[in-house]
């Protein structure tokens, strides 16, 4: 069984000195620093892949992204780690594919940089990483950004990021249990997917998918929560829209999802019912997450069909992102 797993993840020596230089925003992962062999090195990521039966990563930069750096670093920030990326794939054509780091807060640059990685580089689409400075992406200021995917026809993978200050404050610190603690709640633990579900539910609800039927969405997490309350969305979404379809139909439509190494069957089967096979790939979150042979064993094993099994594994990646 050929797989491909598709949320996984990269950086650069210079990305890496420039966010802790200038970023604002600061990954919460204690491991960062340990990470970064498997990070920057691809010959690490290829004999990680051998050894655990995985054919084929679709890379990205999240966490430490480029993104989130002030915008006269974001914009040259993104398209270096872009030109980096594409020439790392060159060495390696038959094992890895990449998604464009975006400077999102400045959605003009933001569109060219996505056009130019899609069309002249070789990228198959773009990643963004949690809100933007605060702000969601059904904000009119970044429909440069959807209007650019939808021509390209491409992919906008859209990956949690660390949560700002105050949402953290309100809603995870806590006088009883540790910083630590509130840390991870707010990240990894569940913070920063309720964030990356919020900002799928706002897309759809501000009629982005509706305007531009060609873009795709991705999401990891088994889809940031929302499979599991989409009829209960469905059942709200004539009070607060006009919009000509349900949000399910929008949703079953131009998303796909993947498991970003949460390898938990009573979700898979959830998600399959909702979704069906063909909006959902495989994914592991490497190096972020190290599940070994696990990676191919747990599909291999799933209560599935063949069908089923084939399309999770290699044939939606393949047709989403042109592989």
């Amino acid at each position: 069984m050929k797989l491909i797993t598709v949320e996984e993840h990269y950086d650069t020596d210079e990305n890496i000195k420039q966010f802790k230089q200038y970023s604002k925003v600061k990954n919460n992962n204690p491991y960062q620093d340990k990470l970064k062999p498997n990070l920057v090195d691809f010959s690490n990521k290829v004999a990680y892949m051998d050894e655990h039966g995985i054919d084929f990563q679709v890379v990205s930069d999240a966490g430490n992204s480029a993104q989130v750096l002030p915008d006269e670093y974001a914009v040259p920030g993104a398209h270096a780690q872009n030109e980096t990326l594409a020439e790392k794939i060159s060495q390696y054509p038959d094992r890895f594919a990449g998604l464009a780091t975006l400077p999102a807060n400045v959605p003009d640059k933001a569109a060219e940089e996505l056009e130019y990685a899609v069309t002249k580089l070789g990228l198959k689409g773009g990643i963004i990483s949690g809100s933007i400075n605060g702000q969601f992406l059904d904000d009119p200021k970044f429909e440069a950004i959807f209007a650019a995917a939808d021509k390209l026809g491409t992919t906008l993978y859209l990956h949690p990021g660390v949560i700002s200050n105050d949402q953290k404050a309100m809603l995870y610190d806590s006088k009883s249990y540790s910083k630590m603690a509130a840390n991870m709640m707010a990240g990894a633990m569940w913070g920063w997917h309720m964030e990356a579900g919020i900002q799928v539910m706002r897309i759809i609800t501000a009629g982005l998918l509706e305007k531009y039927p060609n873009v795709k969405l991705a999401t990891g997490h088994w889809g940031e929560f929302i499979p599991m309350f989409l009829e209960r969305i469905d059942g709200f979404s004539p009070i607060v829209t006009d919009l000509p379809h349900k949000f399910s139909d929008y949703y079953k439509r131009q998303v796909y999802l993947s498991p970003s190494g949460m390898f938990t069957a009573p979700q898979m089967q959830m998600v399959l019912t909702q979704m069906g096979a063909d909006h959902i790939m495989w994914s592991e979150d490497f190096p972020y997450v190290q599940s070994g042979d696990t990676v191919r064993k747990f599909l291999e094993q799933a209560d599935i069909t063949d069908e089923q099994c084939e399309a999770i594994a290699h044939g939606t990646a393949e047709k989403l992102f042109k592989l």
